[in-house]
């Protein structure tokens, strides 16, 4: 129920005065109308203090003390009973200093909460204590607790309009971090706010079956899961915080047991805004720690864990999220909070990774990585999860690829050298004959192989008819090359128009090259080359086929007469070979003695410098043995590598279905 403003300020006034609040005495005729913090029908925040101390009823074994205070309408005792109520079971490494930056962790999740979020950051600054030496600035935030966090709460309790969301979870988060050593004015100022929020966001919280598509799962999540479970928690005196509790501990497990894999990769859905995502469960987490309340099953707790071992790689070490499409995310904080919390190991690969970026965040120089073999490698897939993220080693100077596939369009994120280089939607748009092929709304991922040599995963969408597209994405982990390719086969034979864009990271300057159709990628610290293995190398060789860039993407259009088609892009950022001349060319397909159309069977050979790769694939099978360039191979896919002696060393060897 809305308040006006007039009426509230009259009532804050009364509030405040704590002589006439602790003097009052309730009329004998008045029943005030009983509180808890489930299934109460008044407005608490148009209530007198000693109104409300008096209508609240209690949990069974509620504190004795607070329970005494309330019923004599003591507003000092029932203070000093709720300081007592808020110190910590146990700290672990949570700081007053930090209060309100944990809130901060969903603040992109609250656009309109910028303001507030200001707030927040002043008061989870430093202390303002000066350095041996230093003078203490002048605009420096008051270096007590108190001080600092007085601003912020006077800016909480004016929110008796409605129920803000985000302002909620900063009150919770106050309140659990520094209620035992606010001033009891300020505490029991927070207390009354938050109580009167948590009372009317119960109130009017959807049903379990009424989710809102336009609400990012996120925010759902705290609404839902962490403020009925950590207001339980707070709240644990009064009549409805174990059922609060309850309701929010089934709606944080189910999210997590719903959204990540048994290894704990998160579904595709997820990745966006994972960090937001995390955040909420982070949260409760540290609150269940705090004041010892049991949260997660030992399975759930091993699940989480896990997820945020998942989560740590997909924090670029620019320190922006993967696959954030555009969302201006910072994972960072809450990876950090994580990871002290389930006590990850610096020596680890993801605590070791994870402090890098911390490092480099800082201006500081990375941590070495040692390498310790496949045993932990940072490559992992699911088809569940329908994610995948091929990564070369632990570094922050990695190259990796992150795909999800849940979409009609499967998202890419590249980074080279630990420099992004691809982000964003790879698209496709596909006509046979006339006809436009429509997309399947998903892939699905065929085949997944990861070994020390390299990352390889094969995508598949289902066209009408027998119509195939598969995608393959190849990252070699030792020698800094990509490989992206669509293969288009089961196509009744026609003329094949094929486009498909790669979309660039920001901050990339793109140079065509004149006399060939290679294309330069270059960014502070690294440059990229980048070829079209299908279409011939010199421009001044006509071709229907086509690849451009403008400032946000590649462009590969190819046309083929036949039953199928194959489109190869390869990317190196090796830095012996960004000056190397480079030379490609199709290759000559046999089978049986018999040269086989590109349609078929298609082979390509790039030498750059001294490497040299062979690209093949097939794309209809006979059972038959098939030879390019010497080699001779039954596998559906190879890539190999020519020794010196002209032959094959493979890389990639996919076996045909």
């Amino acid at each position: 129920m809305p308040v006006s403003s007039s009426r509230s300020t009259s009532k804050s006034a009364a509030v405040s005065s704590a002589s006439t609040a602790t003097s009052a005495k309730a009329t004998p005729e008045s029943k005030p109308v009983p509180i808890s913090l489930c299934g109460c029908g008044v407005d608490v925040s148009a209530l007198p203090g000693v109104e409300i101390l008096r209508a609240l009823t209690w949990e069974r074994g509620a504190d004795s003390t607070l329970k005494s205070a309330a019923a004599e309408g003591d507003l000092t005792g029932a203070r000093t009973a709720l300081q007592a109520a808020f110190q910590p079971q146990s700290t672990g490494r949570e700081s007053a200093l930090g209060c309100g930056s944990r809130t901060l962790w969903s603040l992109a999740a609250f656009p309109d909460e910028v303001d507030l979020g200001k707030l927040l950051t002043k008061v989870g600054g430093s202390s303002g204590k000066a350095r041996t030496g230093e003078k203490r600035a002048t605009n420096k935030a008051p270096k007590t607790l108190a001080q600092r966090v007085d601003p912020l709460i006077r800016r909480l309790a004016e929110e008796d309009g409605g129920v803000s969301v985000f302002g909620l979870v900063a009150s919770l988060d106050v309140l659990a971090l520094t209620g035992a050593r606010l001033r009891p004015e300020q505490l029991w100022k927070l207390w009354r706010h938050t109580l009167a929020q948590v009372v009317r966001q119960m109130r009017t919280m959807p049903g379990d079956d009424d989710h809102d598509p336009t609400v990012p799962a996120d925010v759902q999540l705290i609404e839902r899961g962490e403020v009925p479970f950590v207001a339980g928690v707070l709240f644990s005196d009064v009549a409805g915080a174990a059922e609060l509790v309850k309701l929010g501990r089934k709606a944080l497990a189910r999210t997590l047991t719903e959204n990540a894999d048994t290894d704990g990769t998160p579904r595709a859905e997820m990745i966006e805004r994972l960090s937001l995502w995390l955040a909420p469960l982070i949260r409760a987490t540290l609150v269940a720690r705090r004041f010892d309340v049991k949260l997660w099953t030992d399975d759930q707790e091993e699940l989480l864990r896990s997820t945020v071992e998942r989560a740590i790689p997909l924090c670029r070490p620019d320190g922006k999220a993967t696959l954030s499409n555009g969302n201006a995310l910072n994972p960072l904080p809450v990876l950090i909070a994580a990871a002290e919390m389930f006590d990850l190991p610096a020596v680890s690969p993801e605590g070791g990774y994870l402090q890098s970026v911390k490092r480099i965040a800082a201006g500081q120089p990375a941590k070495r990585v040692r390498s310790d073999g496949i045993m932990t490698m940072p490559s992992n897939q699911s088809d569940w999860a329908r994610f995948a993220l091929l990564r070369s080693d632990w570094s922050v100077q990695a190259d990796s690829v992150a795909v999800a596939h849940h979409r009609q369009l499967p998202q890419i994120d590249v980074t080279a050298a630990g420099k992004p280089l691809l982000h964003g939607d790879w698209t496709l748009d596909l006509t046979i004959g006339d006809a436009i092929v429509e997309l399947a709304s998903e892939w699905s991922c065929v085949c997944w192989q990861s070994d020390p040599d390299a990352d390889y995963i094969e995508l598949q969408m289902c066209g009408p008819g027998k119509i195939r597209v598969e995608r393959i994405i190849m990252l070699s982990r030792t020698d800094h090359f990509l490989l992206l390719a669509d293969s288009v086969s089961g196509v009744p034979s026609d003329r094949i128009e094929y486009h498909a864009t790669l979309p660039l990271a920001d901050d990339i300057l793109v140079r065509l090259d004149i006399p060939t159709r290679e294309a330069q990628l270059t960014m502070k610290g690294l440059k990229a080359r980048v070829f079209p293995l299908a279409l011939t190398q010199d421009r001044v060789l006509s071709s229907p086929h086509e690849f451009t860039a403008t400032a946000d993407r590649l462009s590969l259009k190819q046309v083929a007469q036949g039953e199928g088609l194959f489109a190869p892009v390869l990317f190196d950022w090796h830095p012996n070979r960004t000056r190397a001349d480079a030379q490609w060319r199709s290759l000559t397909v046999t089978e049986a003695g018999r040269v086989v159309t590109p349609d078929i069977a298609a082979g390509h050979r790039l030498k750059l410098g001294d490497l040299q790769l062979l690209v093949f694939r097939s794309l209809k099978d006979t059972g038959e043995s098939r030879a390019v360039l010497g080699h001779h191979t039954r596998n559906e896919t190879v890539v190999g590598r020519f020794d010196k002696t002209g032959n094959v060393d493979p890389i990639l060897m996919v076996e045909a279905t």
